[in-house]
């Protein structure tokens, strides 16, 4: 029942008492006429609704900026004609009117919304509230189909030059077998797995253990980069926060389009690496949010990043950390063939500085970092 409906349901009862107490049956007749008007309002929206539907998003992946739709189909399953409504359909934190039209039993109809994707994230599409009301607005219902929907919208990504090729300080390779498979620098026997090339069987081990071994090669010089997100709250606004999210993307996306090695950490303790799919790892970036509980600090990060043998390489993208914060990658840096720092959401336009053993550029935008890497790694 809405507020009118309620208002108009005690004054009938109010018209109607003092009628009888009075005894003025027109009085009565007027309160009686309003309470009935109320429960014919009831009885209107009370019957439930025989309509269905049904949602697909195309596309459920986009990138940024790219157009998507909600396509909603909806039925009348009932066997009488049934009426305009009006729907209200769920995305993200806000609503989406929907306009239904009467539909002859059985008639679908296919309605679409453009869904926006302007910002990065994983948005919900749905429930569905059909509303329907009486013509004179006593009393109202909203019924609910429950089918949710994802629509993933990943980050843009600047065209940035991959970190150039490290040279492996160990020349034996890396004893972990962790480091990108192929080249010709030997590091370690494993079991034969089908489709591994015979060529590779190492016989005599073979012989001694009773089974085949081949020989594990690795490519020692492939460019391996390890990107550490800071995720800090505190360090960003809304837009920087989206601009260091851009940027991580964009050199993980260099590294990924090349087939070379990477790993990518966030300072909320999550990681994922090229075992991962393309679309695993855009879906990873869709859904990086900004912490207010960190699990570990830069140096931290840095620290454990530089623990992993496929990290030769290594960025570390953040906000506007302080000088503390920059100087605790310094005992780590030494681990890395390069460490670039990259400090976003500068008020200022992009300055790149050599430091002892690393770089730090000062960016204002993910646009203005892609400028200021590309200058600096194509050199």
């Amino acid at each position: 029942m809405t507020p009118a409906g309620r208002g108009t349901l005690f004054a009938g009862l109010v018209i109607a008492l003092a009628g009888l107490l009075v005894g003025y049956p027109a009085l009565t007749v007027m309160g009686a006429t309003l309470v009935a008007a109320v429960m014919l309002a009831l009885i209107i929206v009370g019957r439930p609704p025989e309509i269905s539907s049904s949602r697909r998003i195309l596309p459920d992946r986009v990138t940024a900026g790219d157009p998507a739709t909600s396509e909603l189909t909806i039925t009348n399953d009932g066997r009488r004609t049934s009426g305009t409504s009006k729907g209200r359909e769920r995305f993200g934190d806000g609503n989406i009117d929907v306009d239904i039209p009467a539909l002859e039993p059985g008639e679908s109809v296919v309605l679409t919304n453009e869904l926006t994707t302007t910002r990065r994230g994983v948005f919900t599409v749905g429930p569905l509230t059909v509303r329907r009301g009486d013509p004179i607005g006593l009393a109202r219902r909203g019924d609910i189909n429950s089918e949710v929907l994802q629509l993933i919208v990943h980050p843009v990504v600047h065209d940035v030059a991959p970190f150039p090729a490290g040279m492996r300080r160990d020349l034996e390779g890396i004893p972990s077998g962790e480091a990108a498979e192929g080249g010709i620098t030997f590091s370690n026997l494993r079991d034969y797995v089908p489709g591994d090339d015979l060529r590779l069987v190492h016989w005599r081990s073979s012989a001694r253990v009773g089974h085949l071994m081949v020989r594990h090669n690795i490519d020692v010089h492939r460019p391996r980069t390890t990107v550490i997100l800071d995720t800090s709250v505190n360090l960003y606004d809304e837009e920087s926060f989206e601009d260091a999210v851009r940027a991580a993307a964009s050199i993980v996306f260099a590294a990924m389009t090349r087939k070379f090695s990477f790993t990518l950490r966030t300072t909320d303790g999550r990681i994922i690496n090229d075992r991962s799919s393309r679309l695993a790892v855009m879906d990873f970036l869709a859904e990086i949010q900004p912490h207010a509980d960190e699990t570990m600090d830069l140096g931290r990060a840095a620290a454990a990043a530089g623990k992993d043998p496929s990290g030769l390489s290594c960025a570390v993208i953040t906000g506007r950390a302080g000088v503390d914060a920059l100087r605790s990658l310094g005992p780590v840096r030494n681990r890395f063939d390069q460490l670039t720092m990259i400090r976003m959401g500068s008020a200022e336009r992009s300055q790149v500085h050599e430091l002892a053993g690393a770089i730090l550029m000062n960016t204002r935008t993910s646009t203005d970092f892609a400028h200021a890497w590309n200058r600096r790694m194509r050199r």
